[in-house]
């Protein structure tokens, strides 16, 4: 009887957890009214007691100790320019791959999911390819003997930290990449590529094999990620990195905007993001191709809510209209888009409508850059400057804690008890700038757009109805045009306004994302550390 009772209890569970990870942001919740609080809080305990009970009956995934694995942070650039030093010149290499045209595998075996929201058994397998996806990457350095740093954008819903370590480990191990100081892995968090991150997969089957699997090691446990495409996508991004490195020229670099905000809905109150499309432009004095390094903050779910069809979605089609009027290469880096979505409802349209409009899309966003006049360009002096930082993040979400002690999301973890229920996951935050003009905050996962640019909650706006106080990134960052690199180095979920957390029993999509309370605090905290450490005092 009790095993039928827990058995009972792990479904009810993951079922639930099904539709609690959509992919992408709904509209916010109603606050309960003051007499049905008590309520809230009952069943908000209750779900997470549950959750909790369930998590803690697993043992703890091999190998997770008090202490944090090495996470390789680069060293970055060292002591911060304020003008062009040694041979004050841009040096830049671009370089692109398909992690589907050359993997071995097959990704309709079975054990290849497409990601767009949990799954309890399994379902989103892939049923065909669209277009493409793929692994792009810009070596930059600026002349002044400090070091190379390196970009790579992949396809993918999500990339974790310990397998951004994977990538940096078989990158520096390449052959010419002794000057790189700093790499960095975005994922463009598309919702209809193969998935990269674990959620994807058969959750039950997880729940009942996994613990066999890993103390065993008898067969690979069970997660929407395959072992052999991972291997896959590590090997191909350090090789591709090497050959972004091994095709550095020298050239001019000019940065510009676009005004994109009528493409852009913001979901979530404070209504607050980012409304341009932001341009490096770097022009080769060899007259080979350019390459243009853009960022935009806005969710890839064209193909709709749960799609099975593997596409790059939008920007693949940005980059084909790039490419087709200027020739130049394309890269494209994800801003601050927690709650940001398109500003027409893909799921509203037929399937086979929404390959197209999103093709359409992706061009009609593509066009704004293509139609700034010369004008609108501003010459980028070659200065980089490029600095990391690691922090601890406490995992408080019941959901996120089980499906790490299941070994479905693989990260640089540490056990705060004995038996480790409570985690803390090591992850970093970074600072770029470019010239003495444009900087980027590198940021592990999705921001809402209010931590970097402004909007704090009124009481009454908050969920939990009290004020908290911060500064947001763009009053850190001083006196220069300020980007978001999400999604970067990390996938460690939202970073919501602590006062705006929802209960758990809302399941509101945000909420269900987020490792914890202390998501969004912990990056400002870290990356004010970080800017106090790498930038030279005021005078």
């Amino acid at each position: 009887m009790m095993k039928k009772i827990i058995c009972t209890l792990l479904c009810v569970s993951l079922l639930c957890a099904a539709f609690l990870l959509p992919a992408s942001a709904l509209t916010e919740p109603d606050k309960p009214s003051p007499w049905l609080r008590p309520l809230y809080d009952l069943g908000d305990f209750a779900a997470k007691g549950l959750i909790g009970a369930i998590t803690a009956a697993y043992p703890p995934p091999p190998g997770l100790t008090c202490e944090f694995a090495d996470p390789l942070l680069p060293p970055g650039t060292g002591a911060f320019l304020a003008a062009p030093a040694g041979e004050k010149a841009w040096r830049l290499g671009y370089a692109k791959a398909s992690l589907l045209a050359g993997y071995g595998g097959d990704i309709y075996d079975g054990r290849h999911y497409v990601i767009g929201a949990i799954d309890a058994i399994g379902k989103r397998q892939p049923t065909g390819v669209y277009d493409d996806q793929m692994l792009r990457v810009t070596a930059v350095s600026d002349g002044s003997g400090r070091g190379t740093a390196v970009f790579i954008s992949v396809d993918a819903y999500g990339i974790t930290s310990a397998q951004v370590r994977k990538i940096r480990q078989a990158a520096l191990a390449m052959d010419g990449m002794g000057d790189v100081v700093s790499v960095n892995v975005s994922s463009l968090h598309q919702h209809s590529a193969i998935d990269t991150l674990g959620m994807g997969g058969n959750l039950i089957a997880a729940l009942f094999a996994n613990p066999l699997a890993m103390y065993t090691g008898w067969y690979a446990p069970f997660s929407g990620k395959s072992p052999a495409f991972m291997e896959h996508l590590t090997q191909l991004a350090a090789q591709t990195a090497r050959k972004a490195v091994g095709n550095m020229t020298p050239g001019t670099m000019t940065y510009s905007k676009a005004d994109v905000s009528e493409f852009i809905l913001d979901r979530r109150t404070p209504v607050s993001f980012d409304p341009y499309l932001h341009r490096l432009r770097f022009i080769p004095k060899d007259d080979t191709a350019e390459t243009w390094l853009c960022n935009m903050a806005l969710h890839p779910v064209c193909t709709g809510l749960t799609p099975t069809v593997v596409s790059g979605d939008y920007p693949y089609y940005m980059e084909q209209a790039i490419f087709a009027a200027r020739g130049a290469n394309f890269q494209m880096i994800q801003g601050a888009m927690m709650a940001i979505d398109p500003s027409y409802t893909p799921g509203a349209l037929p399937e086979e409508e929404r390959f197209l409009e999103m093709e359409r899309f992706g061009r009609r966003i593509a066009q704004r850059l293509l139609d700034l006049p010369k004008s609108a360009e501003t010459a980028v002096k070659p200065i980089l400057n490029i600095a990391h930082r690691s922090y601890a993040l406490p995992v408080d979400n019941p959901l996120h804690l089980l499906m790490f002690r299941l070994g479905i999301l693989e990260a640089n973890g540490r056990k705060k008890d004995l038996w480790g229920t409570k985690i803390e996951l090591c992850t970093e935050v970074g600072y770029v700038e470019f010239g003495d003009c444009l900087a980027a905050a590198i940021v592990p996962g999705e921001l809402d757009g209010s931590l970097a640019f402004g909007g704090q909650l009124t009481a009454e706006q908050a969920w939990n109805g009290w004020v908290w106080e911060f500064t947001p990134i763009c009053e850190m960052v001083k006196g220069k045009e300020l980007m978001i690199f999400g999604l970067t180095n990390d996938m460690s979920g939202y970073m919501i306004q602590p006062n705006d957390i929802s209960h758990f029993i809302v399941f509101e999509n945000e909420e269900i994302n987020a490792a914890g309370k202390e998501a969004a605090p912990r990056a400002l905290q870290a990356f004010s550390q970080l800017l106090e450490d790498a930038l030279p005092p005021a005078v």
